[in-house]
């Protein structure tokens, strides 16, 4: 039997998404500090296989990048742009989760629309 994985397998990615996590929740958006970290936490998850959040994090960075911000609209009880990216970058380390998966493909989704 096969156990399903909740989280990326790359136990270095989720520390740095956990990082990310913290300086996005005591120093709101950085653009500087975020862009890199994405960058590279994206390429484990293209090692992974997982298009899902290869995709997400790719155009989360760019979309930060052009916009020196993460104002993208999602569920109305998330209140600003950095609660907003705080829970995009939680919703990547616990992937597996369905609903999860649901909240992070629609994010995906408006990240492409906005591109």
């Amino acid at each position: 039997m096969q156990l399903k994985k909740e989280i990326m397998r790359d136990a270095k990615a989720n520390k740095n998404l956990e990082k990310l996590i913290s300086i996005v929740d005591s120093e709101g958006i950085q653009v500087d500090k975020l862009i890199k970290p994405i960058q590279e936490i994206r390429e484990i998850a293209k090692e992974e296989k997982d298009p899902l959040v290869t995709r997400a994090l790719r155009l989360a960075w760019q979309h930060i990048e052009a916009n020196q911000s993460f104002g993208i609209p999602l569920a109305e009880e998330i209140e600003n742009e950095t609660e907003n990216l705080s829970y995009f970058l939680s919703l990547c380390i616990k992937n597996e989760n369905e609903f999860n998966r649901e909240d992070l493909r629609e994010m995906t989704n408006n990240l492409q629309e906005l591109a």
